[in-house]
């Protein structure tokens, strides 16, 4: 069954990230060992085995078929008799009841349906959009299509329902790391803004956050600080901070590193340059939109290159704490 909305996590390690003991619980139910002969030859029948849809024989998957069974570990669900028929060779009604069959699902499938509906879940209870990062530059660390707060909370919550029919007790143990009665599941937490997606106005994008772009290898130095008087002048910008002419700025000397600083226009992102070979000097220097950076001591590298992101809104965003009035 294919779907436009799909899960956040993967079904194997995000899952064994919050419980590693997970395929312990496969929902797989042990069938009564009473197996009879047909009349057909190596044919068998246990009734009143309750619905089938996947059977496993000493845990391997037998196929299931739509037709009378007629090769090995083939076998097939007859819900007129409530029996579930199974061929094999050389063997007996005694070699069958000695072995343990299961009903169940492919484990696999199970896990990827029940990681699919717990990200709707999500989806319904947030009630705003969780958009997908395609660009691996704008992955994170976890170099992830989604933002890992919301992988975290769709591996919890999916273990949570794995869980349960074994174990309710520690399925809600579970749950309630994302979602609870007091509001201090993740989930909660960012329902309610204390978290916020990568696409999303929070305070640190008000300030701008700053990002590496291209950084060479022998490079040292960073941006350390952005300092603003106010909200910045831009609903959204990736400045770009580009390193013009490499050196060493040291405490003590005068900085032979130089850097440009380009804003978008209307045909794109980094379009526009604003700032041109501005001399380093460690101190608050210009960068755009009313905002000033600083930079660390250390090795530059010609092109190296920084961005920040400005997204600013009228959203209030967290739980309001304490305020900055700006003059």
């Amino acid at each position: 069954m294919s779907s436009i909305y799909s899960a956040f996590c993967n079904n194997h390690s995000d899952l064994k990230s919050v419980v590693s003991d997970i395929d312990r619980y496969d929902r797989k139910v042990v069938l009564n060992p009473n197996w009879k002969t047909t009349a057909t030859s190596n044919l068998y029948e246990l009734a009143d085995s309750g619905y089938v849809e996947q059977a496993f024989k000493d845990s391997a998957e037998m196929s299931m078929v739509t037709d009378t069974p007629n090769a090995d570990n083939e076998a097939q669900y007859v819900s007129a008799s409530n029996s579930l028929f199974y061929f094999l060779g050389s063997s007996s009604v005694s070699a069958l009841n000695s072995a343990v069959f299961e009903s169940g699902q492919d484990w696999d499938a199970l896990k990827t349906t029940v990681c699919k509906e717990q990200a709707d879940m999500m989806r319904s209870y947030l009630n705003r959009p969780i958009y997908k990062k395609l660009n691996s530059t704008y992955q994170g660390a976890s170099e992830r299509a989604y933002d890992f707060i919301i992988v975290r909370i769709n591996s919890i919550l999916a273990c949570a329902d794995l869980v349960r029919s074994s174990d309710p007790e520690k399925a809600d143990a579970i749950e309630a790391l994302a979602i609870n009665g007091d509001g201090s599941g993740l989930l909660d937490k960012l329902k309610r803004r204390e978290y916020v997606m990568s696409n999303e106005t929070s305070f640190a994008s008000e300030k701008g956050v700053i990002q590496e772009v291209s950084v060479h290898t022998n490079t040292t130095g960073y941006i350390e600080d952005i300092k603003l008087n106010g909200p910045p002048s831009v609903d959204y910008d990736e400045v770009r901070v580009v390193i013009s002419t490499g050196g060493t700025f040291a405490v003590g000397t005068a900085s032979p590193v130089k850097y440009d600083v380009y804003v978008k226009d209307d045909t794109g992102i980094r379009m526009h340059k604003v700032v041109s070979a501005e001399q380093m000097s460690g101190d608050y220097q210009q960068l755009a939109y009313g905002a000033q950076i600083r930079f660390q001591a250390g090795v530059y590298t010609s092109s190296d290159e920084f961005a920040i992101i400005f997204q600013s809104s009228e959203i209030p965003v967290g739980t309001v704490k304490s305020g900055q009035i700006y003059r």
